[in-house]
């Protein structure tokens, strides 16, 4: 049998490995002891410095205006030429026999009939032989009534000779305006400087009446009306009355009188007058529409206070112009009702300029404020046209030197 021998231990050390815990809670205590000298040697942790916080906080670079500008008219012109006919058909000549249309009537062919026996005990309607009259005509103005007796339709033209220019300042007109300024920095003490992008709508109106110089012609074609007189104007053939008849044994019937005036069926004379005159005819000009600007530019600004500055801005301005140009051409001859005619053309344009602007700012709040200001613009003009077999009309609208006022809100952001 042998035995197993182990080294000696002495009691200490079988009181360690017999208590491990003993061991761990030791080394935690010092290690702790180490730590705490350690802290206690080390520099005290500093404390942040916050003075320079400002340059964190964001400041607002760009400021937004929007509000509403008043600004004058553009400078309006009208001139042109035009001619004023009746659509109306009276025959190229008095000797044949067809329907005639005037502006103040009508002859047409005679409708007439007369009743002829078969002789097999019916009847046949058949026209009445042609006498030279006709029974269907119409004239709306006694002045067609001569002194002796006889009938006068007439036919007119208008040809507009006036040469003059006619010039008209349009009204002034309010409209809205959008801009952004970007701050581009500091120029010297107070002073600052910024891009500026801006748009604006305005109308365009304008519109001018006149009598104008025109070379009118009257056409009279003379009818025969064989000593009867018809009855007042205006009056219609053929015509007729209807009675009442009472009859023998009490009751009443209806009777109808033929009353037609007979007229001669074709002209017994035709004349042609033509006469220069500069009141009779009436032209109306007018201009309808709007313009809209882009403005860009850099503008400079004064601080006066912390919460009130002074800007001044000039640049390039670009303007889209829209406009619709009518004529209404109008002429009251002696009889029937009034000659007119409506003409019309539209047209876009672009053009380009510069503009110049003064403006006045209160800053309300950080972000908020109020802004007052006169502004000049000059964007050149065009010419609008209204061409046609019968008509040319020519309108200038100049947009230089227009001037106005602005004012509304603005805002930092």
């Amino acid at each position: 049998m042998q035995h197993l021998f182990l080294p000696a231990v002495n009691e200490g050390g079988i009181f360690i490995m017999k208590s491990p815990r003993l061991v761990l809670s030791l080394g935690i205590l010092f290690t702790c002891a180490l730590s705490a000298q350690e802290e206690r040697q080390a520099p005290p942790t500093e404390i942040p410095d916050f003075s320079n916080l400002d340059e964190f906080i964001y400041v607002p670079k760009s400021t937004m205006q929007f509000g509403a500008r008043n600004m004058s008219g553009p400078k309006t012109s009208f001139s042109g030429k035009g001619k004023l006919t009746t659509d109306v058909q009276s025959g190229t000549d008095i000797l044949g026999l067809e329907p005639r249309t005037y502006h103040d009537g009508s002859v047409s062919i005679d409708a007439r009939t007369t009743v002829v026996d078969n002789g097999d005990g019916t009847t046949s309607t058949l026209s009445a032989p042609n006498d030279g009259k006709t029974n269907t005509w119409n004239f709306i103005s006694d002045k067609q009534l001569t002194a002796d007796g006889y009938m006068l339709f007439r036919t007119y033209s208008a040809d507009i000779t006036d040469t003059r220019i006619r010039s008209r300042d349009a009204g002034r007109t309010s409209g809205m305006e959008l801009g952004v300024a970007y701050d581009m920095g500091k120029l010297l003490n107070r002073f600052d400087w910024s891009i500026i992008a801006a748009a604006g709508v305005n109308d365009i109106a304008s519109s001018l009446e006149d009598a104008v110089a025109a070379r009118l012609t009257t056409v009279t074609d003379t009818y025969n009306l064989f000593g009867r007189l018809p009855p007042a104007a205006p009056y219609s053939a053929p015509s007729s009355v209807t009675t009442s008849v009472v009859n023998a044994d009490g009751t009443t019937s209806s009777d109808t009188a033929d009353t037609t005036t007979l007229l001669s069926n074709r002209p017994i004379d035709r004349s042609r007058v033509s006469a220069d005159d500069s009141s009779s005819v009436r032209n109306r000009w007018k201009l309808k529409g709007a313009y809209y600007t882009v403005r860009v530019g850099p503008s400079v600004s004064f601080q006066i206070t912390t919460r009130l500055r002074v800007m001044a801005s000039a640049g390039f301005a670009g303007v889209y112009a829209g406009s619709t140009y009518s004529v209404n051409e109008a002429f009251q001859p002696e009889t029937g009702a009034e000659l007119s005619v409506d003409l019309e053309d539209e047209a876009t344009k672009f053009l380009a300029g510069y503009y110049a602007d003064a403006t006045l700012q209160f800053d309300a709040t950080e972000r908020t404020g109020f802004y007052v200001g006169a502004v000049y613009q000059a964007t050149g003009s065009y010419d609008q046209e209204i061409a046609t077999a019968n008509a040319n009309y020519v309108s200038n609208v100049d947009l230089n030197g227009l001037n106005g006022f602005r004012a509304g809100l603005t805002y930092k952001f």
